[in-house]
């Protein structure tokens, strides 16, 4: 089955304005000013900025201070030789180093699929086996994609598509293939499908807007949204996602990317 890209108009963007920030300082009591509204917009924002820049070393700090834990916990748990506490602790330090240390937008489909081949191990040890099969032609491997493209996809198949339970018989696939100069990338499983609702929402959402602050937080196809709007803002209106659905047969998510693009040197989009 080949999922048909249709023409979607280009979507307006909109810039979202925050003020819970300047908002929580009237509120609060937190500006020394005895007018807070002489205050100007240009020392608010650099007070966000510099609230943001206090903040972002403590985070840093966080996550190294979990990897090196991880890192002492995976050392003291090779030292007694427990094979399969090791294995899950690097799978997981793998997983949040590709999260948090990676800092490139892009990476290659090869490594999309290391990260999720590392995400499927962790999965197995929760008794949660869905197999995986992939079918990516080694000449497609080392294309370039969006960073953390392929893994909210299939997350979405996971625990939406098999929120019911797993069997034997569940699979979530990755096929790559090259159609009309374009990089073709499909997420398919056989799991119960997006309810008609849902997807709805789905599709109006993808034709709106791509920055709009009518996108919610919902409990299906946040992720989804997430990787279309970054694909778009990226490659341009042409490009993005499609879905087909049928409840209790399975969906399958297509990713369609320029060819010419993922083949060039992407570094400084």
């Amino acid at each position: 089955m080949r999922l048909i890209f249709p023409q979607i108009h280009l979507f307006k963007l909109s810039i979202l304005k925050s003020r819970n920030f300047v908002g929580s300082l009237k509120q609060g009591g937190a500006c020394m000013c005895e007018d807070f509204d002489k205050c100007s917009n240009a020392n608010l924002k650099l007070l966000e900025q510099c609230l943001a820049d206090a903040i972002a070393p403590k985070l840093h700090m966080n996550q190294d201070f979990m990897i090196n834990i991880l890192t002492t916990i995976d050392s003291y748990a090779i030292q007694v030789g427990i094979e399969e506490i090791s294995d899950i602790i690097q799978s997981y330090s793998f997983i949040l180093r590709y999260i948090f240390y990676v800092d490139r937008k892009f990476a290659t489909i090869n490594e999309e699929i290391t990260y999720l081949e590392k995400y499927w191990q962790l999965l197995s040890y929760r008794d949660q086996n869905i197999n995986l099969i992939l079918k990516i032609p080694k000449e497609l491997k080392d294309l370039q994609i969006l960073r953390l493209s392929l893994f909210p996809l299939v997350e979405n198949c996971i625990y939406h598509g098999f929120k019911n339970g797993f069997d034997e018989n569940c699979y979530i696939e990755i096929q790559a293939y090259i159609l009309q100069s374009n990089l073709i990338i499909e997420i398919k499983d056989n799991g119960f499908g997006i309810p008609e609702e849902t997807l709805n929402n789905i599709f109006t959402e993808m034709e709106e807007s791509i920055l709009n602050s009518t996108l919610k937080n919902k409990k299906s196809g946040n992720g989804i949204m997430n990787v279309h709007n970054r694909i778009r803002l990226v490659y341009g209106k042409n490009y993005g996602l499609k879905i087909i659905t049928n409840e209790k047969l399975g969906t399958i998510i297509g990713m369609k990317l320029p060819f010419y693009l993922t083949t060039a040197s992407l570094a400084d989009l």
